[in-house]
């Protein structure tokens, strides 16, 4: 029995640096995982849509090389990945990638509010990761292009028609530039968590003179960019890898990382949460004249 092709999803890098069929390691690789990672989150949602619960879900997704054993090949550069495990999953990640894709490009001289359009969870985690690729592209002034391929015998778990083709260039782009406008911005925030050095730079904005940026995560997980003033990097920078307590003007996004500005950073006293239950405990009990069981119980 002939043996069935998988499904592939390949990634064309065009224009800009990629004409001369050669681009940095660095920035090939980087577009590459954010496609990875697009299609893992966003079946990651489709599996939980079905009611399920995903463990591990990564597709088997593999790099596959031409019949010269080469693994990217010009054009200006092609990267082909099979998907080679929970198919009809995996396909049906792929095609929200391009429907996404295809919309911002029909709606790149839009500026309306985005809410409305990355409403489904899905879309927000394509949407991200669309953005962190905008600063690899704009720095190497490329273009991705996407192609899916599925074989005849994967067609039938197809649920709808579905697009082959999309591009990732400046009309979707600008499209994306709309929605890095904050949805709304409150003064006097205070959050507590842990200063370390902001790793993702396709999260920041265009890099502004006299600004620095670090990340806080708080304990609930939770991820702040928080932008300081330069004449602030000698009480800030002391500061990072540590407990903070952070001050400033909170702006809120529809798909992008919140973040801090106009701060105030001051180190975070230790916090012990066992002594404070043991001062709090009980500093109402006057107020209450029934055990646990009547409390629930309402009387």
């Amino acid at each position: 029995m002939p043996k069935i092709s998988e499904p592939t999803f390949t990634i064309s890098l065009a224009k800009g640096l990629a004409d001369r069929h050669r681009m940095p390691v660095t920035q090939v690789m980087a577009v590459i995982d954010q496609v990875r990672q697009m299609l893992i989150e966003t079946g990651r949602e489709i599996y939980r849509e079905r009611g399920g619960e995903p463990s591990n879900l990564d597709f088997g997704l593999e790099i596959v090389a031409n019949s010269g054993g080469s693994v990217f090949t010009s054009g200006s550069l092609n990267a082909k990945i099979a998907v080679t495990s929970n198919i009809e999953i995996g396909i049906e990640a792929a095609m929200r990638v391009l429907d996404t894709v295809r919309e911002l490009n029909k709606n790149g001289d839009s500026t309306g509010h985005p809410a409305a359009f990355i409403e489904e969870t899905t879309r927000r985690q394509i949407v991200s990761r669309l953005d962190r690729m905008t600063f690899l592209q704009e720095t190497s002034k490329s273009e991705a292009r996407f192609r899916v391929m599925v074989p005849k015998a994967y067609k039938t778990a197809l649920r709808r028609k579905a697009p082959t083709t999309a591009i990732f260039g400046d009309a979707a782009i600008n499209r994306l530039k709309t929605f890095r406008q904050p949805l709304f911005v409150e003064h006097g925030v205070t959050l507590h968590g842990k200063l370390i050095e902001l790793k993702d730079k396709s999260q920041v904005e265009s890099v502004e003179l006299g600004k620095f940026w670090g990340e806080l995560r708080r304990d609930n997980g939770e991820r702040w960019r928080i932008q300081f003033d330069s004449k602030d990097e000698e009480k800030a920078v002391p500061l990072f890898r540590r407990q903070v307590r952070v001050l400033g003007t909170a702006h809120y996004y529809q798909s992008r990382t919140p973040k801090l500005t106009d701060v105030e950073v001051f180190p975070d006293e230790n916090r012990d949460y066992v002594a404070a239950f043991k001062e709090l405990f009980g500093i109402h009990k006057d107020l209450y004249r029934s055990d646990l069981k009547g409390l629930l119980d309402g009387r």
